[in-house]
């Protein structure tokens, strides 16, 4: 009979994959939008109004940064967290065994949101560029999604950050040792 525990262990095996799968995916996405900024160009020279300069350069960037979406996470690691590798940790002293595969697949679980939140921030970029004038509340809801999925995938320096800004990092030491 499987237990929460066992569920949780196989629930976080699966992470690797799902994570390739994502990558696959922003490798198409990439893709999808390179192709799409050459008929954006195309459409230009044609003087198709909903084909505007910025909406094809931010279909380049977004291009370029799913297709290398390792370095361009290691960029915006590097930019708010001054490392550009995501931290690991070893469990602190108040936690069970039972305790450490329910929290390593909480935080596997929540890199992987981030993850996906980084290339959907990108997905609503373009968006906002998309349709001829740019849309300043998707543009805004594109940053959050950036900010917000960096903060997710590096949630062990995001915790060890809060911690340090309220004083509660011998609380936080009692779960997640960060650097372990």
């Amino acid at each position: 009979m499987p237990t929460a525990i066992s569920m949780l262990e196989a629930f976080e095996a699966n992470f690797p994959g799902l994570t390739q799968w994502l990558t696959a995916l922003a490798y198409l996405m990439g893709l999808w939008a390179g192709v799409s900024a050459v008929a954006q160009v195309l459409r230009h020279q044609r003087h198709d109004g909903g084909a505007t300069p910025g909406g094809i350069a931010w279909r380049l960037v977004m291009c370029a940064t799913l297709l290398y979406l390792p370095t361009a996470v290691a960029s915006w690691q590097e930019t708010l967290f001054a490392s550009r590798t995501i931290l690991s940790y070893s469990t602190g002293s108040a936690v069970s065994e039972q305790g450490r595969v329910a929290l390593g697949a909480a935080l596997n679980f929540v890199q992987l949101v981030g993850l996906w939140a980084f290339i959907w921030g990108w997905v609503l970029i373009n968006r906002a560029h998309g349709r001829g004038d740019y849309d300043p509340a998707l543009g805004q809801k594109a940053l959050a999604h950036l900010v917000g999925g960096t903060f997710c995938m590096n949630i062990v320096a995001t915790l060890q950050g809060v911690a340090q800004s309220f004083g509660l990092e011998k609380l936080l030491n009692y779960l997640v040792v960060p650097g372990g």
